[in-house]
């Protein structure tokens, strides 16, 4: 049997071991602060825009693909900017649909990273509207999602 002759049956296990990677990771152990503010600290937004993302839907097993936008504005501490990539990526790595991604995300933000207000924004290609069904490949979908002061 070539399949397994080759290699090919452990390399898709590998592959979708990495791509479902993100159940592996508790969310708040990504929270590392940064800096503590100081009592009467006022900070601003903070964004990171472009975070590209790889996941797979949860709907019908596809890829989907895509970029985030992340805000927040800081409660007590200041985090890391890479930090916000490795949230986006710990959720994009399990089953997923774009809605739920958008949403998960903003609110590990709040939870773990105590922001007083969190906002995120998805643009993202699904295989499934682009080679089956609609069969529509141009079409993009738009997520947003907002808590606390960034709520409107």
């Amino acid at each position: 049997d070539w399949f397994s002759e080759d290699g090919s049956d452990e390399r898709i296990a590998s592959a979708y071991r990495e791509l479902l990677s993100g159940y592996t990771i508790e969310p708040k152990t990504v929270f590392k602060t940064t800096r503590m503010l100081g009592k009467d600290e006022e900070p601003g937004l903070v964004e990171v825009k472009q975070i590209e993302f790889y996941s797979i839907c949860a709907h019908h097993f596809l890829p989907f693909f895509g970029h985030v936008d992340v805000a927040y504005v800081p409660g007590d501490r200041i985090l890391g900017l890479g930090k916000l990539p490795r949230i986006v990526d710990v959720f994009a790595r399990r089953f997923q649909i774009q809605e739920d991604l958008t949403q998960e995300i903003a609110q590990a933000m709040a939870e773990h990273g105590h922001a007083r207000g969190v906002r995120v924004r998805a643009e993202g290609r699904h295989l499934c509207m682009c080679s089956r069904g609609p069969a529509s490949p141009d079409s993009v979908t738009h997520t947003e999602y907002a808590l606390g002061v960034l709520r409107r």
